[in-house]
């Protein structure tokens, strides 16, 4: 149960990857360009385990510094929006893992 005594259910979760890059010159600028979702999975691809569910995939390989991270909704929405004048928020909900970083410049040599 959350706190609006609701027990909402997870409709999909998108794995998301993009492109690490230098720090923007524009304070105001909060896109990356190279974001993108790569992969949807609703519960058909998902696997139980006891109480775990699992996800598994195959990525392209990397290239250059990136990042992955997963963001996940109990909505059929493929984008999170703003939540409308009068809209229940409960009803629409989303989650975000922090980023896991991938490349040759985020490896540590022994």
């Amino acid at each position: 149960m959350n706190a609006n005594g609701d027990n909402p259910a997870v409709h999909h979760i998108d794995l998301i990857r993009g492109s690490v890059g230098t720090k923007s010159a524009d304070p105001n600028l909060d896109r990356n360009p190279s974001t993108r979702v790569v992969a949807r999975f609703t519960e058909a691809e998902w696997k139980r385990e006891g109480e775990w569910r699992v996800i598994e995939t195959a990525l392209e390989p990397v290239a250059g510094d990136e990042y992955l991270r997963l963001r996940g909704t109990n909505t059929e929405d493929a984008e999170p929006a703003p939540d409308a004048e009068g809209e229940d928020a409960w009803t629409d909900l989303w989650f975000y893992s922090n980023p896991v970083f991938l490349g040759s410049s985020m490896r540590r040599n022994p």
